[in-house]
């Protein structure tokens, strides 16, 4: 029987107020009764949903939707939700029985039935002989001995991916020149390639080559001396730069007594003797 709500409960009875929730401005909308405070925010927001304060018990009892909120229904089209009829009281839940105990009762129901089938056989011929479960008949004159023959053929070797690129070998170090070498501190190699005798008043052709600690060739400035330990005046110095290849051929002039001379260079910040030259 549908509620009307525009009608008095009791005459000279305050009407009791009710609001109904809009979804869509989430706020209450009062229906009907006195000033009120509404109610607070649903559970369900999202829900078009009316509610009327109950005086007698001072709590909020969901009902069917008052005038606003079955205008609000017609409105909107269903594109929001409208519970299916009022809500007076949550009534208890009634609580299931488990089904556990009817359960554990049909499995040994099953047991017993299967163990009698098993054993009726056996009481009605008591001499009878149980088959095994798992006989296996043999024909007569063919052999029940396994096969040696193989199963499958053997699996090919297999092929290498012609996708994948072969592995790169380290590069191939520079083979070192042969002649006096010195090593400097950070590994470069230093080698006199030329000779180790001069002629007096000419030149001597000093050449160097010089290989990195990674083998790759040296680069930049070089320089050689040819140094007398005793007398400062018969010093001679020389300076250059390093081929692409790592090498060097410098003139030092021999315009010094004849005696044998100490012969340096100067590369990488370091400075060492590599050698002996004697001039004639």
């Amino acid at each position: 029987m549908a509620v009307n709500l525009t009608v008095m409960d009791v005459v000279g009875r305050q009407e009791a107020a009710v609001f109904t929730w809009n979804p869509v401005e989430q706020m209450w909308v009062q229906e009907r009764g006195g000033a009120a405070k509404p109610p607070p925010a649903p559970h369900d927001v999202h829900a078009i949903q009316t509610w009327f304060l109950d005086t007698d018990e001072n709590e909020w009892i969901q009902t069917v939707l008052g005038p606003m909120g079955r205008q609000l229904a017609a409105q909107w089209r269903g594109a929001h939700r409208v519970p299916e009829g009022a809500v007076a009281r949550q009534p208890k839940a009634t609580k299931k029985r488990s089904p556990l105990p009817f359960v554990i009762a049909g499995v040994v129901l099953i047991a017993l039935i299967g163990g009698v089938a098993v054993a009726a056989p056996g009481l009605m011929n008591p001499n009878a002989t149980p088959a095994p479960s798992n006989a296996v008949g043999v024909t007569p004159g063919i052999s029940s001995a396994p096969s040696t023959a193989p199963s499958a053929e053997p699996t090919a070797a297999p092929t290498p991916d012609p996708t994948q690129a072969p592995a790169t070998s380290a590069p191939t170090q520079r083979p070192r020149p042969a002649g006096p070498s010195y090593t400097l501190k950070n590994g470069t190699v230093v080698t006199y390639t030329g000779p180790v005798t001069a002629t007096r008043n000419a030149t001597l052709p000093a050449s160097f080559a010089v290989v990195l600690a990674n083998g790759r060739v040296g680069s930049g400035s070089f320089g050689i001396f040819l140094n007398d330990p005793v007398t400062v005046s018969n010093r001679r110095a020389v300076n250059g730069t390093l081929d692409g290849n790592g090498r060097i051929l410098l003139q030092i002039p021999t315009n010094v007594p004849a005696a044998s001379y100490q012969l340096l260079f100067s590369f990488g910040g370091e400075t060492a003797q590599i050698t002996t030259v004697t001039v004639r």
